[in-house]
């Protein structure tokens, strides 16, 4: 019965192919884009008992060889891909660390080298960490591409098979260069800096609080109607690229920061906890309560960093207190990853609080 539901998926693909003008015999694959799609399991690569099981499955269940071999010959019409699996089987994104991702960036840089761009499958809990975390630290301008599925691979009606052929597609076509990483998921593209997850269960997940899509992929073709205020700095790659090189970044030394959630009455005992642990930042998400305003302001005597970022659903944060950096309206997710970042490159305040003015809050 799988082979059956597999089969009107495939069917489905060659009408949108068809659709979108693409020609029904393969072009010379010395023409084609060159597409690497490395696979972290999750939801798109999960297998579950029956087609019905959409919520009970197992992440990471299928190859992502498997899952682009069920999609060709059509995928195999628009590009020469090569897919590989990292980080082993049945992992789901919240099993992944960064020093996952620090390897997973460094691979997606030396792909580049060979290939035209890179495709991620990854589950979705994680999915706007590990794009912002890629985003910071890829040095390719090449597309990278991250996708996932709120179903998994064997359910009726699962959004993974046309997720992955659409953000092959969105590859191929180099749309995204100099985009930095993209998400795309439901017919919709995203910036990866101003992508979350706003739902657990519904398929249309994806959005960005405030500013909206980049653009969609439909029948007609991929249509873009903005882009990422980095793209503005192409022409000059020593401007595009981050100061995030992870060829001068020793893995192990990624620093620890952790987030401190504000709330009515919060005691500063997480934040002398997260001191004794050995942080070097901390995260306030959303406003400090007295006495963890009064606990960060010891962890600041000490060295930490601290950072206020936004935990309600949109806007910017303006930190009032002293010493501590705004993250404008970066998640709280968002600006750990590039406090961590920021403080593996230097030790020093005012320049981290320049990073997060000028690369995490960047503006035309």
């Amino acid at each position: 019965m799988r082979s059956i539901v597999r089969i009107s998926v495939v069917a489905a693909l060659v009408a949108g192919v068809v659709g979108c003008g693409a020609s029904s015999s393969a072009a010379p694959a010395s023409e084609q884009p060159r597409v690497a799609v490395i696979g972290m399991g999750g939801t798109i690569a999960g297998v579950g008992d029956s087609r019905v099981a959409v919520e009970k499955y197992r992440p990471g269940g299928r190859s992502v060889s498997d899952m682009v071999g069920e999609l060709q010959p059509e995928v195999g019409r628009i590009a020469q891909v090569d897919p590989e699996d990292f980080g082993g089987t049945g992992k789901a994104s919240g099993d992944y660390t960064l020093a996952d991702y620090y390897g997973l960036s460094t691979l997606i840089d030396q792909r580049l080298q060979t290939h035209s761009a890179v495709v991620v499958t990854s589950g979705t809990a994680s999915m706007s960490e590990l794009a912002y975390f890629l985003d910071l630290t890829v040095r390719s301008s090449k597309p990278v591409i991250v996708t996932g599925a709120m179903r998994p691979w064997t359910a009726l009606g699962s959004d993974g098979p046309p997720n992955l052929y659409n953000a092959i597609r969105l590859a191929a076509g180099n749309r995204t260069a100099c985009f930095g990483t993209v998400v795309t998921l439901n017919d919709q593209i995203f910036p990866a800096r101003d992508v979350v997850k706003s739902d657990t269960l519904r398929l249309n997940t994806f959005t960005t609080r405030e500013y909206g899509d980049l653009g969609t992929i439909d029948e007609a073709g991929i249509r873009l109607q903005r882009s990422p205020a980095r793209a503005r700095s192409c022409a000059d790659p020593t401007k595009w690229a981050t100061p995030f090189d992870l060829s001068t970044i020793e893995q192990s030394k990624l620093p620890r920061v952790e987030i401190v959630q504000g709330y009515v009455d919060a005691g500063g005992e997480a934040i002398d906890a997260a001191v004794a642990a050995g942080v070097r930042g901390i995260v306030f998400a959303g406003t400090p309560a007295p006495r963890q305003a009064e606990a960060g302001k010891v962890a600041a005597d000490k060295g930490i960093t601290l950072v206020a970022a936004n935990s309600y659903g949109a806007g910017a944060v303006y930190a009032d207190l002293p010493g501590v950096i705004s993250a404008g309206d970066l998640t709280p997710q968002k600006a750990r990853i590039l406090l961590q970042l920021a403080s593996a490159v230097s030790p020093d305040r005012n320049q981290i609080s320049d990073w997060f003015r000028d690369l995490g809050n960047q503006q035309y």
